[in-house]
């Protein structure tokens, strides 16, 4: 419930920005300055995660609650401020939260990685619903407001459960080998932070992808925008019951090298069926890769908090990849050859995924 709350935090802004466009006289400069407030916040958040992961999420539920309501309340250039902050908690919160998920589902990391990051989905595909249904009645930003009241609700009810959370601290056990595994923990960074690139690209740029296509109806394109989020959502579901017959390191190599392969056939579809089933392919495939990433990382790092530098550096693929699409894209006229960015990227995590496999030892976690 709470991982769902994040989605929604992310991605609220954006479905709220046109009504906030009018009502705060913004242009685009201004709302990029706040976008990139939150996401920057987001990404150093995760640095504020310490030994212990409930008290780090305790401290990131209350900066995210009370930065919620600030944001309510007040507008100017304050808010750059107010946005910094709520980006903070969101990131000290989901890197948190994952970290104590991780630490607590030894025998099934992978899995319970994979249903938790499904939630964040869920969230993020509820939020544009939420945000169309809100501003027609309401004042937009009284929407943090309200997202305050449900992280509250939620905080108590994690605060009741304590007990159950009884693996979030850091493991001191050091394994052997620690110079291999600084080098199996930098490619799976390397991996994570493409593919939350590849991700974000993939599904920013999509409507605006399909919407330039000459196909019958332009109604296509928000149809494959949301194929892909339920594909990806349905994926990460899948993924406890995939895992019982396939190894996760199995199942990572399978989705990286089918997922570049929904992507290509998303580039040179262009009947709208076409269209729409490779969006959903790729976002099955896609569904997988983080989760099991992030997994194979906690495990190498015996769960330590040291290892938030790994959603750092994941969070700034989601602000490079897309950037370098729109500019590809501008400089050849063509969204199409933009969008070669995340196909590239694919490729390379396939490269690093097999350059990985060629140096695994047997740690704890790993069923290669």
């Amino acid at each position: 419930m709470g991982f769902a709350l994040t989605g929604i935090g992310t991605t609220l802004f954006g479905c709220i920005l046109p009504t906030l466009n009018m009502n705060w006289h913004l242009d685009d400069r201004h709302a990029g300055i706040l976008f990139a407030a939150q996401f920057t916040g987001s990404a150093l958040g995760a640095l504020l995660v310490r030994n212990d992961f409930f008290r780090s999420l305790v401290s990131g539920y209350f900066l995210l609650i009370a930065s919620a309501i600030l944001v309510s309340f007040f507008t100017g250039l304050v808010e750059v401020l107010f946005f910094l902050a709520f980006g903070l908690g969101l990131g000290l919160t989901m890197t948190a939260t994952s970290m104590l998920i991780g630490s607590t589902s030894l025998g099934n990391r992978g899995a319970a990685l994979s249903v938790l990051n499904a939630f964040w989905g869920l969230g993020a595909a509820m939020s544009p619903a939420i945000a169309s249904l809100w501003v027609g009645r309401w004042p937009p930003t009284y929407l943090f407001l309200i997202l305050a009241a449900a992280l509250m609700v939620t905080f108590l009810l994690i605060g009741k459960n304590r007990a159950a959370f009884v693996g979030g601290r850091r493991n001191a056990a050091q394994s052997a080998g620690g110079h291999r595994q600084l080098k199996l923990v930098s490619i799976f960074a390397v991996i994570a932070f493409l593919y939350v690139g590849t991700e974000v690209s993939v599904s920013g740029w999509m409507m605006s992808y399909v919407g330039r296509l000459p196909i019958s109806s332009k109604a296509w394109a928000p149809i494959a925008a949301s194929c892909f989020w339920v594909a990806l959502i349905c994926g990460r579901m899948l993924v406890p019951a995939i895992v019982r017959w396939l190894s996760e390191a199995r199942l990572l190599t399978s989705s990286l090298t089918i997922a570049l392969i929904g992507i290509l056939l998303l580039l040179v579809s262009r009947a709208p069926l076409a269209i729409v089933l490779s969006a959903m392919l790729a976002g099955l495939m896609l569904a997988p890769i983080f989760p099991l990433c992030l997994a194979k990382v906690l495990a190498l790092t015996h769960d330590s908090p040291e290892s938030k530098w790994i959603f750092t550096i994941s969070g700034l693929g989601g602000a490079v990849l897309p950037w370098m699409t729109g500019e590809l894209s501008a400089h050849s006229g063509s969204l199409r050859v933009g969008l070669s960015v995340p196909v590239f990227a694919l490729g390379t995590m396939i490269i690093l995924d097999r350059l990985g496999s060629s140096r695994r030892v047997s740690y704890q976690g790993f069923d290669n």
